[in-house]
C-alpha cells in the first residue's frame, strides 16, 4: 500500500491542538487514487458520538477523512452492529444511556429490530452444554466484524497521523474488556509504565494511544481505544513493511481464522 504524498494546511486537529490535517489523493479504505464520486468518513465513526451528547457538548470538530463513496459505504452496516453488541456493557455511563435512548427511539420507528434481536441472542447462559452460574453470562460478538470494523478505525487513525495506508487486511491480535473485567496483562503492564499518551477531545465518548515497540527485530504496534467512559479495546500488530520477527520474514502476515464468535464471560 502507498505512503501517501498529501498536501497539508495548518488547522485544529482531532486532538485540539494545531497539527497539520492529511489531504489525500489516495483512499485509505482501498489505497486507489482518489475519483468522484467520493464521501468523508469519520474516524472513529460518527455513529459512535450519540446526537444527544453532540449538542449537550457542541461537538462539531470530528475527524473526517476524503475516501470514495462507496468505501464509506461499505461499512455502515458493520459499524452498527459494532455499535449494538458492545452497548450492553456501558450501562451507566453518559454516552452508553445516551446510546440506548437513541436505540429505544429507533425500534419505537420500527428501525434497526432485527440488529437489535440478533444482538439480544448473542447472550448464552449455557456454553456447549454447561450452565453458567446464575450471576454470569457470556457474550458472543460476530468476530469478523467486530475485528474489521477496530482495523478501520486503526487504519484511519494511523492514516491520520502519518499518511501511510495500512494494508486492508492484516493480522492483528485485539481485546475487547468489559468495564466489569481486568484488562489484558499487557494493557495493565503498560499503563504503569507512563509511556501512554491520551488522544481525542472527547474522551466520555471516544480516546484512544498507539505505541510502537521494537525489541530483538520484531517491529509492532500497541493501540487502545476507550468507548463511552466504558470499554477497553487494545490491539497489536506485527508492522507490515519493518518487522524482522521469524514469522514476518519466513511466513508473512499471519491472518485470524474463521471462528464462530468472541465469548466474553
Amino acid at each position: 500500500m502507498p505512503v501517501v504524498k498529501v498536501e497539508t494546511r495548518e488547522v485544529s486537529s482531532y486532538t485540539g491542538r494545531m497539527n497539520k490535517r492529511i489531504r489525500p489523493t489516495h483512499c485509505y479504505l482501498c489505497g486507489e487514487k482518489l475519483v468522484e464520486p467520493t464521501s468523508v468518513d469519520h474516524v472513529p465513526p460518527l455513529l459512535f458520538f450519540p446526537k444527544e451528547m453532540r449538542r449537550r457538548y457542541n461537538i462539531s470538530n470530528l475527524l473526517t477523512i476524503p475516501v470514495h463513496a462507496a468505501c464509506n459505504r461499505e461499512w455502515q452496516e458493520d459499524e452498527e452492529y459494532f455499535v449494538h453488541t458492545l452497548l450492553p456493557m456501558t450501562g451507566g455511563s453518559e454516552a452508553g444511556d445516551a446510546h440506548h435512548i437513541r436505540i429505544r427511539e429507533k425500534i419505537k420507528a420500527g428501525k434497526n429490530v432485527f440488529l437489535v434481536n440478533q444482538v439480544m441472542d448473542e447472550f448464552k447462559s449455557v456454553i456447549k452444554g454447561v450452565h453458567l452460574p446464575a450471576n454470569r453470562v457470556a457474550k458472543f460478538i460476530d468476530h469478523h466484524r467486530a475485528y474489521g470494523v477496530i482495523w478501520k478505525i486503526i487504519r484511519g487513525l494511523y492514516f491520520h497521523h502519518h499518511g501511510v495506508i495500512l494494508p486492508k487486511e492484516w493480522g492483528m491480535r485485539y481485546w475487547i474488556t468489559a468495564p466489569y473485567e481486568p484488562p489484558e496483562p499487557f494493557f495493565k503492564d503498560y499503563a504503569d509504565s507512563g509511556r501512554g499518551v491520551s488522544r481525542g477531545e472527547y474522551p466520555k465518548i471516544f480516546s484512544y494511544f498507539f505505541d510502537r515497540f521494537q525489541p530483538d527485530g520484531w517491529d509492532f504496534h500497541y493501540w487502545g481505544f476507550h468507548l463511552w467512559d466504558s470499554l477497553i479495546v487494545t490491539a497489536m500488530f506485527h508492522d507490515p513493511w519493518r518487522c524482522g520477527c521469524p514469522v514476518c520474514q519466513f511466513v508473512g502476515p499471519v491472518f485470524p481464522e474463521s471462528m464462530e464468535g468472541t465469548v466474553r464471560a
